[in-house]
């Protein structure tokens, strides 16, 4: 059943778990907006880069480690809602092992704590690459089988979503919401979806894979985390997606935004694959994330084509045009250096963000 939390009637004392991070730092600002009565909790880690929370007042900061029961413990501790975001989104790791104690047992922590103490709804951030990869010509939904076993990532948000669906069924009231690829400002990684459109101007020509994915706006992705904990049912999944584009639209679109000519090759992913072999045997020894990975290659050759319409449908998630993302996305990268170019600067320096 859905929540009894709204506009009207909101929650106490919420906590944000990842609330530093590209998807939390909006879901953070949309609490904000949405219940400004209620206090929010925000968990970090002890160095994190706090950049997108540091115009945002009011909020209580705590540093601790999500595999630390104890830290994990305080964090709960009062709250009656709690959006469980804090998760490793990477392709490669020098210690693959690590997105295993963090996406699944610090997820497992998270959880039981909430049911020790009473939490009255909690929302948990999987990924639709628990759906995806159903090939380029099939939109995957709530109801796909779990098809993107080679990539480490995935294995473990599939995990760790079976864990939220266990808690669910023993009574822990759990909303389920799974991301598609998120793209807009304050991707301070960048995520590896913020590196489509950052790498793109590291070029002389521009390159694009015969693939398709399905996009959202970070900032409504944040609002769907709302939405969830409003209208969201228990133990049900909620794939936040916006338009299904093919990486040579994407990069097209990029273009005309920035307003650059130049000559566009569109290529299957296997060209990459000498490229993502020797550039991982590189990682393993400069423990530096390689540009791209044989999984990453084969994921890409299955596409992460999605279907959002039931989040549209039980959430009312709406989501804004392709376009005003990336320029705001393009925007903030130019205005925070990630994107160096000239005349890329010269177009996007000055454009106006808006925060959600």
């Amino acid at each position: 059943m859905p929540s009894a939390f709204s506009p009207e009637q909101s929650p106490r004392q919420i906590l944000v778990t990842g609330g530093a991070g590209f998807i939390g730092s909006n879901v953070v600002k949309v609490i904000r907006c949405r219940y400004p009565a209620a206090k929010v909790r925000v968990l970090h880690l002890p160095k994190e880069n706090m950049l997108n929370l540091q115009d945002v007042d009011g909020l209580e900061l705590v540093s601790g480690d999500l595999l630390n029961p104890l830290d994990v413990s305080r964090a709960v501790q009062g709250c009656d809602v709690v959006f469980h975001l804090a998760a490793i989104y990477a392709l490669w790791l020098p210690d693959m092992s690590l997105m295993d104690r963090v996406n699944v047992d610090g997820s497992r922590l998270v959880l039981e704590e909430c049911v020790k103490q009473g939490v009255k709804r909690v929302v948990y951030t999987s990924s639709f690459a628990v759906f995806a990869g159903q090939g380029l010509d099939t939109a995957c939904t709530e109801r796909s089988s779990f098809a993107l076993s080679e990539s480490h990532y995935s294995r473990t948000k599939y995990e760790s979503h079976r864990l939220a669906e266990c808690y669910a069924r023993k009574g822990l009231d759990v909303v389920i919401v799974c991301p598609a690829c998120p793209v807009g400002p304050g991707d301070v990684g960048p995520t590896p979806t913020g590196k489509i459109i950052t790498e793109m101007f590291k070029t002389p020509v521009a390159l694009a894979l015969r693939t398709e994915a399905n996009y959202i706006d970070v900032r409504d992705c944040a609002m769907g985390h709302v939405l969830a904990l409003e209208k969201g049912r228990t133990g049900e999944s909620y794939i936040l997606g916006g338009e299904n584009y093919t990486h040579e639209d994407i990069v097209r679109r990029c273009m005309r935004l920035t307003g650059l000519k130049r000559r566009l090759f569109v290529l299957p992913p296997d060209a990459l694959k000498p490229v993502a072999v020797l550039a991982t045997l590189l990682a393993n020894i400069t423990k530096k994330a390689p540009f791209t990975t044989p999984v990453e290659i084969e994921v890409t050759k299955k596409g992460l084509i999605g279907d959002a319409s039931k989040a549209r449908r039980e959430l009312g998630l709406t989501v804004r045009p392709i376009e005003e993302t990336l320029r705001d996305s393009i925007a903030w990268f130019v205005q925070h250096g990630y994107i160096t170019d000239g005349a890329v600067a010269a177009q996007m320096g000055g454009v106006a963000i808006p925060a959600i």
